[in-house]
């Protein structure tokens, strides 16, 4: 779940040494070839406010998370998302946001088909829908067609692009001039890199968050491995157990910056932190947004079959 960005209104917590790693390692760097094998899996997380964390004029937030991740490393996988939460102010004032996402990569992670509807109080406030393909041709400087602004500065000469081509709200296309990762493939590619022995992972993320215009330059400190039956012990759990035995699993913590800072000293737009094991299930969640912070418990979990490979 790491992988997949839902704007502003997510992230996780358990070290803090994300915002430390260089800015030399922006570029994407593959891993040390280690086999990842991804569990197809339904997640449910209860939300709530996290009372140790500051919370302006924040007085209570609930809700709850539903991630499902199906599909195979030889056809692909697709990822479906619902975030929903209440949240009650000082004032007396309550509103609800319910955050939906899905989207699907190929195999090779270099097309991803993305979308995303945002309903506040009920009411459709944003809608975005789209494809992504990757090139290995010359970057060039970020271009889009029409009025608003470009998605980066990228240098030319990058040995890999990103084109966007967004059909909600309104068409346009769109091509990034860096090296990015799909979310699985980003969730893969830590990791692998967990798996490896390393401590730190960066790389750029896009996943058609905030309107398909953007990117993220992402920095994670990984911690030292454990292996444990948190999964088994689930409240709710269905499926084949026999799948959870002996995972390894690390505390992971991982910061999103705007890509034209990540050189600087700027904090970034939010922090997630969790446990990450290494069938790509997360627990432990702690989601920072500075301002305040939320906390997700793993209440479901269902072991779902891997598509067969043809």
């Amino acid at each position: 779940m790491p992988g997949m960005r839902t704007g502003p209104m997510l992230a996780l917590a358990v070290a803090a040494g994300a915002a430390l790693v260089p800015s030399a390692v922006a570029q994407i760097v593959n891993p040390v070839p280690t086999a990842v094998r991804l569990q197809p899996h339904r997640a449910v997380y209860d939300i709530s406010l996290d009372e140790s964390g500051p919370a302006m004029s924040i007085s209570s937030i609930s809700g709850r998370v539903v991630y499902e991740l199906m599909g195979s490393a030889c056809e692909g996988y697709a990822q479906n998302m619902r975030f929903v939460t209440e949240t009650a102010t000082t004032e007396g004032q309550t509103s609800t946001t319910d955050l939906r996402t899905s989207s699907w990569e190929d195999a090779a992670a270099r097309r991803m088909r993305f979308s995303s509807s945002t309903y506040a109080n009920d009411q459709l406030s944003e809608q975005t829908q789209g494809t992504a393909t990757k090139s290995d041709a010359q970057a060039k400087i970020a271009e889009k067609q029409g009025p608003a602004e470009k998605i980066s500065e990228a240098k030319s000469g990058a040995v890999q692009s990103l084109t966007v081509e967004v059909s909600k709200p309104a068409r346009k296309s769109t091509r990034i001039g860096e090296p990015v990762y799909f979310p699985i493939d980003h969730s893969v590619a830590m990791i692998r890199s967990a798996k490896s022995g390393s401590r730190v992972f960066a790389g750029n993320l896009y996943d058609g968050s905030e309107g398909g215009e953007k990117y993220y330059f992402t920095a994670a400190a990984i911690g030292q491995p454990t292996t444990s039956r948190e999964l088994s012990a689930v409240p709710k759990l269905t499926g084949d157990a026999a799948k959870l035995s002996g995972l390894r699993s690390w505390p992971v913590s991982i910061a999103y910056f705007k890509p034209e800072t990540r050189n600087s000293d700027q904090l970034p737009l939010y922090e997630m932190f969790f446990r990450f094991h290494e069938n790509g299930i997360t627990s432990e969640l702690v989601i920072d947004h500075g301002d305040y912070r939320l906390k997700g418990e793993l209440k479901e979990l269902a072991l779902l079959d891997q598509s067969p490979c043809k």
